[in-house]
C-alpha cells in the first residue's frame, strides 16, 4: 500500500471513529432522557390512577348533605318571610270618607293623651301625625290609596301608643312616605308653595322621612319597606322601654337612627342648683346661729365640712335617676317591613240604560 492510500485510510478511519464516538455520546444522552420520560410516565400514571381511585363528587352523601341544607334554608326563608310580612290589623274595605272619619277620631284621642309642650304664651298646634291633608284640610284620599294609607296610619298609631304608654310626654312631629302627594300644580303656584315650604323649614327644621327601595328578593315576595320618623319628648326610661319593645314587637321594625338631646345644659343645671343650695345653706346657718345649742353644734362641726347637698331633696340636687330627670327631646327614625296591601277592587263600569 502506497503512502497515499495509507493517508486516505487513516483519514477515513479517523472520521469513522469520530462518528462512532458521537453516536455513543448521543446514545448515552438518549438513554438518560428515556429514563426521565419513563419516570414522568410513571408519575402521570400514578396521578391518573389516584383520580380514578378517589370517590366521585358529588357522591350520594354529598347530595344528601346539600339537600338537607337546602331544606333548612327554605324553612328559614319561610319563617323570615312570615315575620317580614306580618303587619298590623287594619279595617278592610273602608271608603275614603270612613277612613278619614276613623283616623280623625284616633288623632283626637292621641292628642288628648299628651301633655302640653307649647311654651307659655303660645298656642300649641294640634298634631296631625302627617295626615293633615285628611284630618285638618278635609281632603278625601283616592280609593286606591286607602289600603296603604291605612297601613301607614296603623304603624304611626302603634308606635305613638307605645311611646305614650311607656311615659312619653308629647309627640311633636311625625313623617312618613308621602306617596299620596297632590297632583302637579301650575308653575307659579309651585313656586309659591316651594317658597312657603322653604320658609317653614328654615323656621322649624323638620325630620324628613326618605324612602328607600326594598331588596329585590323581598319585593318579589310582596314585602314593602316604609320609612317613618317620630319626634317626641320623653324621659330616658320611656325611650329605653319603647326601643326595647320595638325590638320584640310582632311588627318588623328596624330602628335606623335615634337622636336624643337634653333641653337643659348639665353644666348650667349644676351651677343653678349649687347657687340655690348655697343660698339655702347660708340662710339655715343664719337661723341656726340664733340658738345657743345650734351654735355649739355648729362649732363642733364647721359648716364648711358639711356636704353642700346633704339632706337636700331630689328636686334640689342633680340626680342621676332617670325617673327624676328632665324629659329629653328625641327623634326616632325607623323602617317597617310589611306585606303590600291588596289593591282596591276596581269600581264596576256603569252601564247606560236605553230609553
Amino acid at each position: 500500500m502506497d503512502p497515499k492510500q495509507k493517508l486516505i485510510a487513516i483519514a477515513v478511519g479517523s472520521v469513522c471513529g469520530l462518528i462512532i464516538v458521537a453516536l455513543a455520546v448521543l446514545l448515552v444522552l438518549q438513554i438518560g432522557r428515556m429514563g426521565e420520560a419513563r419516570e414522568a410516565r410513571d408519575g402521570a400514571e400514578s396521578t391518573i390512577n389516584g383520580y380514578y381511585a378517589a370517590k366521585p363528587y358529588p357522591s350520594d352523601a354529598n347530595r344528601k348533605v346539600r339537600e338537607q341544607d337546602e331544606t333548612l334554608r327554605t324553612q328559614w326563608a319561610d319563617k323570615a318571610r312570615a315575620v317580614l310580612t306580618h303587619g298590623l290589623d287594619v279595617p278592610q274595605g273602608e271608603s275614603p270618607s270612613q277612613f278619614v272619619q276613623r283616623i280623625g277620631e284616633t288623632v283626637r284621642a292621641l292628642n288628648a293623651r299628651q301633655g302640653s309642650a307649647a311654651p307659655a304664651g303660645q298656642q300649641e298646634q294640634p298634631m296631625d301625625y302627617s295626615f293633615g291633608r285628611y284630618v285638618v284640610q278635609g281632603t278625601m284620599p283616592k280609593d286606591a290609596d286607602v289600603p296603604r294609607l291605612a297601613q301607614q296610619f296603623a304603624v304611626i298609631e302603634h308606635v305613638c301608643d307605645q311611646l305614650l304608654d311607656n311615659g312619653a310626654v308629647s309627640i311633636t312631629a311625625v313623617t312618613r312616605e308621602q306617596f299620596d302627594a297632590a297632583e302637579a300644580k301650575p308653575e307659579e303656584e309651585q313656586t309659591r308653595t316651594r317658597r312657603r315650604r322653604r320658609r317653614t323649614e328654615e323656621a322649624e327644621p323638620a325630620v324628613a322621612a326618605v324612602g328607600a327601595a326594598v331588596d329585590p328578593i323581598l319585593a318579589k315576595d310582596g314585602v314593602r319597606r316604609e320609612t317613618y320618623s317620630i319626634a317626641f319628648t320623653a324621659p330616658y326610661t320611656a325611650i329605653a322601654k319603647t326601643v326595647n319593645a320595638l325590638a320584640t314587637d310582632k311588627l318588623f321594625v328596624v330602628v335606623t337612627d335615634l337622636e336624643v338631646s337634653a333641653p337643659v345644659s348639665v353644666a348650667a343645671r349644676v351651677d343653678e342648683l349649687t347657687k340655690k343650695r348655697q343660698a339655702v345653706k347660708s340662710a339655715a346657718a343664719r337661723r341656726a346661729s340664733n340658738s345657743r345649742a345650734a351654735a355649739q353644734q355648729q362649732a363642733a362641726a364647721p359648716a364648711d365640712e358639711t356636704p353642700l347637698f346633704e339632706g337636700a331633696s331630689p328636686a334640689e340636687r342633680l340626680v342621676t335617676d332617670p325617673a327624676q330627670a328632665v324629659p329629653l327631646t328625641a327623634v326616632l327614625r325607623f323602617d317597617v317591613y310589611t306585606a303590600a296591601p291588596a289593591e282596591a277592587p276596581a269600581a264596576p263600569a256603569e252601564t247606560k240604560k236605553g230609553n
